[in-house]
C-alpha cells in the first residue's frame, strides 16, 4: 500500500499522443482493499463481480449479524476463528427459515465478513446477502416475503453462543461471557435486516451494499487533520446519530486502522447454498428455467446492469477523460506495460528482444 502509485516500485503503463508524439506514464496501483487511494476502483469492481455474479430474476435481502462487544475479543486474538463464523450465516438463516416456515429450504448465500465499526473500532460483524426464497425439497422454488425478527435474533444468539462454545478453549472466562450473553440479551444477539422494499436489480442492489461490505476502514474525506503526531477525524455514531470527531496520537490511529488487515490469503467475501462455487454454475441454469416456468416475474429481481467503459466511469468520477492527452488533448494510445520484476510485459513500438539488446 505505501508503494501505491510509485511507478518504480509498482511499474507502469505508458501511453503516446498520435497526434503531437507526447508520451505519458500512469503508474499501476496496489489494488488493496486497505488502501485508501484505490478504494473506489476495488469498490467498482467489486460491484462489477457481484452483479454478475447474482441470479436474474432473484429477489435478494441484506441482512447483518453482529457481535456483542464483550465477545468480539476472542475474534480479536485468534483469527482462525474468522473463517469458521463466517459459515455460521448459513446455519443461522436455514434455522430461521425452517423455524418459521416449516421447511428446509436451500439458499443462496453472499457473506462478507467487516472487522471495523465506523470510528475504527475492532467490531467483528457478518454482511449478507441473501436470497428473500429458496428451493423446496420438491424441486420448486417458494418465495419468502419477510424474515421474522424475533426468531432472527434468539436463533443467531444460539448460533453464535454455540459457536464460542465449541471453537474457544472453555475457561471461566468464557463460560461467564456465554452466560452474561443468554442472561443480558433474553430477546437475542442484535441482527439488522434492511427495512422496506430491497433495491430492485435494475437500480443497483450491487452498488447499494458495497458501501457497507468493500469500503476501507475509514475513507479520505473523513480525515480532518494531520500535524505529525496527531490525526484528527469524524464519524456518525448510529446510537445517537449525531456526527463525532476524535483526535488520536498518530501510531494510534495507525493501529486503530491495521489491526482490520485479515491473514494473507483469507477470503473475506464467499458464497453458499446455491451460490457457492462448485454449485453455481448448474444452479444458476436451474434457477432461471424455473424462475421462468414456474414463478411470475417478480420486478424487485435482480436484473444483470452493464458496466461502464473504464474511461467513461473515470470521466464521472473526477471529471476529466484519463486518456486525454495532456498537451493537445486528443486521445493517446496504450504503448507500453512496464514492470519492476519482469521488465517491459507488452511493448507495441518495440519488440523484447530489442529491450534486451539495449540492456
Amino acid at each position: 500500500m505505501l508503494d501505491c502509485g510509485d511507478p518504480h516500485k509498482m511499474g507502469y503503463l505508458g501511453f503516446r499522443c498520435l497526434k503531437c508524439g507526447l508520451f505519458h506514464s500512469l503508474a499501476m496501483t496496489c489494488k488493496s482493499t486497505f488502501c485508501l487511494s484505490c478504494a473506489k476502483p476495488y469498490t467498482d469492481n467489486w460491484i462489477d463481480f457481484i452483479g454478475r455474479r447474482l441470479i436474474p430474476g432473484v429477489v435478494y435481502r441484506h441482512t447483518v449479524l453482529t457481535v456483542p462487544d464483550f465477545l468480539r475479543i476472542y475474534f480479536y486474538r485468534d483469527r482462525s476463528l474468522l473463517d469458521p463464523f463466517m459459515r455460521l450465516a448459513q446455519l443461522c438463516l436455514k434455522d430461521v427459515f425452517k423455524t418459521a416456515f416449516g421447511l428446509d429450504l436451500d439458499i443462496g448465500l453472499v457473506v462478507v465478513l467487516q472487522t471495523f465499526g465506523r470510528p475504527g473500532n475492532y467490531n467483528t460483524h457478518l454482511h449478507i446477502l441473501t436470497s428473500s426464497g429458496g428451493i423446496t425439497e420438491e424441486g420448486k422454488w417458494k418465495t419468502i416475503t419477510y424474515i421474522p425478527y424475533d426468531i432472527l435474533h434468539r436463533k443467531w444468539q444460539y448460533h453464535l453462543l454455540g459457536f464460542i462454545k465449541e471453537h474457544v478453549p472453555p475457561t471461566s472466562a468464557v463460560k461467564d461471557d456465554i452466560e452474561r450473553g443468554w442472561n443480558q440479551y433474553p430477546k437475542g444477539f442484535v441482527a439488522h435486516v434492511q427495512k422496506g422494499e430491497v433495491p430492485q436489480g435494475g437500480k443497483g442492489i450491487a452498488k447499494y451494499l458495497a458501501k457497507y461490505v468493500v469500503s476501507p476502514p475509514i475513507s479520505v474525506r473523513r480525515i480532518e487533520s494531520y500535524d505529525d503526531t496527531t490525526v484528527r477525524y469524524w464519524y456518525h455514531d448510529h446510537k445517537s446519530g449525531k456526527v463525532r470527531h476524535e483526535t488520536l496520537p498518530v501510531l494510534l490511529f495507525i493501529g486503530r486502522m491495521v489491526q482490520h488487515i485479515l491473514p494473507k490469503g483469507f477470503q473475506r467475501i464467499r458464497y453458499y447454498g446455491f451460490h457457492s462455487n462448485p454449485r453455481y454454475q448448474q444452479m444458476r441454469e436451474n434457477l432461471l428455467l424455473l424462475l421462468l416456468t414456474n414463478q411470475p416475474s417478480d420486478p424487485r429481481g435482480y436484473r444483470i446492469v452493464p458496466r461502464k467503459p473504464f474511461q467513461l466511469l473515470f470521466r464521472e468520477t473526477y471529471g476529466k477523460d484519463p486518456l486525454a492527452c495532456p498537451s493537445c488533448g486528443d486521445t493517446m494510445q496504450l504503448e507500453c506495460i512496464w514492470h519492476p520484476k519482469y521488465g517491459f510485459i507488452k511493448d507495441w513500438i518495440h519488440s523484447y528482444d530489442d529491450y534486451q539488446d539495449t540492456g
